[in-house]
């Protein structure tokens, strides 16, 4: 479904060329405003015994004249149990009539009521039994499930039913996961009318009192928002596609538009566009998949286009909502979400069919280009700092937030975008695109399933990028410093900042640089995988400007580029260990060394006041590892970075405790002892030593293993249920035995 802002886009109902060409101005900005009226419901209540059928035909035969919501008629549903039935359900909307209900033939008692109808069956039906239900009924239907009017010389009324409003017009079961197998239907309007709907017109039937009744038939598996009906003074243009797949077959495109004097003629150019998309999107996603039947466009001002299958219902015929609809034929129809969360599968690749017909037909799209598609979309998404493509589970029968044309649309295509740059390889992700339509086609999928046909074709893992891109909330914004490194290099650190840093703190991935210089340009490529990342690359020259995304690859935003002279040097991996005699060991890695003079090593008893102790000069391969005498005492130990242009930086400040020159040794307290012994343990290195306590008469009375470190050492000993009298523990690990005798009171 595609959202038009109605006061603007009403120029296409001029006539002649100028009318047309001012719609296609505002053909994208249009995208990014509400539909006509829906209702935002908070709850939606469906009763779980919908859960035990599967429906497989469908048969609509409905009396509907233009300019009317008054509906009446039957509506027949074939259903197949999947667990033990008692009774049939059905949705359908309180403000409707139903006249009677009948199971196989047989007329039942029902209640109609909390927008369900109840069908007691009177038996149990068994699994694998098939159900007839057909429920005659009249009424209004509500506006935004039925829309009619009068403009331009049509009179319509027309059906939307996407997400939740099929039930507003006939019996249904609106869960995504059930298809319905087959669909018929059938229209009895006013002679002079014509009536579009899903599938083939496989009659039109002369009836009573000047009246006509067209049979649509179609036998495609077909969700319960896609049923569609559209009745109005239309005027009739047929073109045809011939996708190489069906070669020499064609594909008839029925056109149903306003009669108005002129009119056909103004938008011929653009219905003339759709059988060549047509055949694009055959080569690109997999042939059109309701080949057999037909495609087509019925006129109507339901605030946008609808993507009804086989027939979308159209406002206007702008080239970029053609190309959005026909779209859905594949992104939503062949192959539907399984639930709203992830409409991004309908909405996001619907919106990325209408760049890749910019994309891969220009000649049909002079009035914007890809780079402008792109950044409009980029930016639109960056007009609020959060949001996930992923609609959350407490907003799943919220359609503003279903529908959000930042969200489920233009960040939705903006992300596919990013998907197929990170893939590096048109033939993978082409490939990902057609094995998703294949192997999801007449049923529904998930994000989940995307992602893993994805993973398999490309052999990428995913997982960042549907946690960053898709679950995940806002965008990065990039700060890169860059310096000069020696004569013929420059070092990038890249700093990424996000707009929703609670929920996504970082975008990782493939990211594209242009690196400007006086006499020309350098394209580069980096993997970002943690922030404030360096990156190198030859540069004999200075310089002038970084471009990030120059391509719009992927979304985001740029702030300081900045030049921060001489690249600094750069230490990792510093530590520091006491050792034996009386020495400690300090240690580091370091990079970037071009502007160093010398390291110095410096100590400080109380954190503040540092002296020198040790001065190392730069020898190559970065690896530092040097002994600083130290005697008993806790130190704090820092590295000193002399630059040759003066400057001087500091590493973290290093902690080491140093016992020089003391033996093994145990003190315990409290001595007499009542409950446990604190014993305080000096130990000259790391290893597991054994504690154990003898009686008087030298019988072992307990034993323990305890990890020991070098220094220090608080230990608990148990003693809580000995005997009172003298006790001796014996601490022993190698060649290491320290005795000490206690007193139990």
């Amino acid at each position: 479904m595609k959202k038009l802002y109605i006061l603007s886009c009403f120029l296409v109902f001029g006539i002649g060329g100028k009318a047309q060409m001012e719609h296609e101005t505002c053909a994208k900005s249009c995208n990014h405003e509400n539909m006509l009226s829906r209702p935002s419901q908070a709850t939606y209540y469906q009763y779980p015994s919908l859960s035990k059928y599967d429906m497989k035909y469908l048969w609509l035969h409905l009396a509907v004249e233009p300019g009317s919501n008054v509906i009446s008629g039957s509506s027949q549903l074939n259903v197949l149990a999947v667990s033990p039935m008692d009774s049939l359900i059905l949705e359908f909307k309180d403000n409707m009539v139903v006249d009677s209900v009948w199971i196989n033939g047989e007329p039942k008692f029902f209640t109609h009521e909390n927008d369900h109808i109840l069908i007691p069956l009177g038996n149990i039906f068994p699994i694998g039994a098939h159900l007839q239900s057909t429920v005659y009924y009249h009424g209004t239907a509500n506006t935004g499930a039925v829309y009619n009017g009068t403009y331009n010389g049509l009179t319509y009324t027309a059906s939307l039913s996407e997400s939740y409003q099929a039930r507003e017009w006939f019996p249904v079961k609106q869960i995504l996961s059930d298809k319905i197998d087959s669909l018929d239907v059938w229209i009895k309007t006013s002679d002079g009318n014509k009536v579009g709907s899903n599938g083939l017109l496989v009659a039109v039937v002369d009836s009573p009192n000047n009246k006509k009744e067209f049979h649509w038939h179609s036998r495609h598996p077909i969700d319960y928002y896609l049923p569609s009906f559209s009745v109005g003074n239309y005027q009739e243009y047929i073109n045809y596609a011939k996708p190489a797949a069906i070669a020499p077959d064609s594909i008839p495109i029925i056109h149903y538009v306003s009669p108005a004097p002129g009119y056909l003629d103004a938008i011929k150019p653009n219905l003339d566009k759709t059988p060549v998309l047509i055949e694009k999107y055959s080569a690109l996603f997999g042939l059109y998949p309701f080949h057999d039947e037909k495609y087509g466009h019925c006129q109507a001002n339901i605030g946008g286009g609808m993507e009804h299958q086989t027939m979308s219902t159209m406002v206007s015929f702008g080239s970029t909502l053609i190309a959005h609809e026909l779209g859905h034929q594949w992104w939503g129809d062949n192959v539907t979400c399984a639930t709203w969360n992830d409409i991004w599968l309908n909405e996001g690749f619907a919106e990325y069919s209408v760049y890749l017909a910019i994309e891969k037909l220009p000649s049909l799209y002079s009035f914007t280009s890809t780079t402008e598609y792109m950044q409009d979309a980029h930016d639109y998404v960056m007009s609020q700092p959060g949001g996930s493509v992923y609609v959350p589970n407490d907003l799943i029968f919220n359609e503003n937030r279903i529908f959000s044309s930042r969200l489920s649309y233009d960040k939705g295509m903006a992300i596919i975008h990013t998907l197929r740059w990170e893939m590096q390889d048109d033939t993978l992700f082409f490939n990902t695109l057609k094995t998703y339509q294949n192997t999801y086609k007449n049923t529904v999928a998930s994000a989940t399933d995307f992602k893993e046909v994805a993973e398999t074709i490309s052999g990428k893992n995913l997982t960042d990028y549907f946690n960053e891109w898709y679950y995940g909330e806002g965008y990065p914004t990039f700060n890169i410093t860059y310096f000069k490194l020696g004569s013929d290099s420059i070092v990038l650190l890249v700093n990424q900042t996000t707009s929703a840093p609670d929920v996504t703190p970082f975008f990782k991935g493939l990211y594209e640089l242009t690196l400007q210089f006086p006499t020309g340009d350098t394209t580069v490529k980096i993997q970002l995988s943690q922030n404030n990342q360096l990156f190198r690359f030859h540069a004999s020259q200075e310089v002038t400007n970084i471009l990030v995304d120059p391509n719009n690859w992927v979304i985001n935003a740029v702030g300081a580029i900045q030049y921060g002279g001489i690249i600094p040097v750069t230490l990792s991996e510093v530590n520091i260990l006491a050792g034996a005699d009386c020495q400690a060991l300090v240690s580091w890695k370091a990079s970037n060394e071009s502007n160093l003079s010398a390291y110095i090593i410096e100590i400080s008893k109380d954190g503040n006041s540092y002296h020198q102790v040790k001065t190392l000069y730069p020898h190559g391969d970065g690896y530092y590892s040097t002994e600083i005498p130290l005697a008993t005492g806790h130190y704090f130990v820092r590295i000193k970075i002399n630059n040759r242009d003066g400057s001087i930086k500091y590493s973290d400040i290093l902690k080491v405790n140093m016992q020089c020159g003391k033996a093994e040794s145990i003190v315990i307290s409290p001595n007499p002892v009542h409950k446990n012994l604190a014993a305080q343990l000096w130990w000259n290195k790391d290893e597991i030593i054994s504690i154990r306590v003898y009686n008087v008469i030298g019988q072992m009375v307990a034993t323990q293993k305890q990890q020991v470190f070098s220094g220090s050492n608080s230990i608990s000993i148990p003693t809580h249920f000995l005997s009172n009298g003298i006790y001796e523990i014996r601490v022993h690990a190698g060649q290491n035995n320290i005795v000490q005798r206690f007193l139990k009171e």
